[in-house]
């Protein structure tokens, strides 16, 4: 499978994992009273956000442009070439901090952050997939997907 499309699929199903768990909760407190749907969310959220990392920098290798000094640079770099919007740009730069908390600060993770990340922000991910399939359908020469 091309690099760029299996990471894609693994960020789509990543995002309907969380979809599926966010339709059965009711509240925050349900959330938070279950420590699987805790660990299955950030996990999920953090394969999510690093499926999308891995994507920009192969497009970022693939068409030479600038190399990003971090995570958060990745989606800047994407940004200022116009692959992505600045308006998912925004969403993007805190969910590389967010991806570094769960991996990196693992005890400071606020779980109302990833609760609100469910119930209102899984269609800033598919933003995103939607942007990179575009620059990919009008670059077929440079990507692979």
């Amino acid at each position: 499978m091309k690099a760029i499309e299996k990471k894609v699929n693994i960020a789509e199903q990543r995002i309907a994992k969380l979809r599926e768990m966010g339709r059965k909760l009711n509240s925050f407190e349900d959330y938070a009273a279950s420590g699987d749907n805790l660990d299955i969310a950030e996990r999920n959220i953090q394969v999510a956000i690093e499926a999308c990392l891995d994507i920009g920098k192969i497009i970022i290798a693939n068409e030479r442009l600038s190399e990003p000094a971090d995570n958060k640079g990745v989606f800047v770099v994407l940004a200022e070439a116009g692959i992505i919007t600045k308006q998912s740009l925004g969403f993007l730069l805190p969910m590389a901090g967010t991806r570094n908390i769960i991996v990196h600060g693992y005890d400071k993770i606020d779980n109302a952050l990833i609760y609100g990340i469910i119930k209102k922000h899984l269609n800033n991910f598919d933003d995103f997939l939607d942007q990179i399939r575009k620059h990919a359908g009008s670059h077929r020469t440079h990507l692979k997907i």
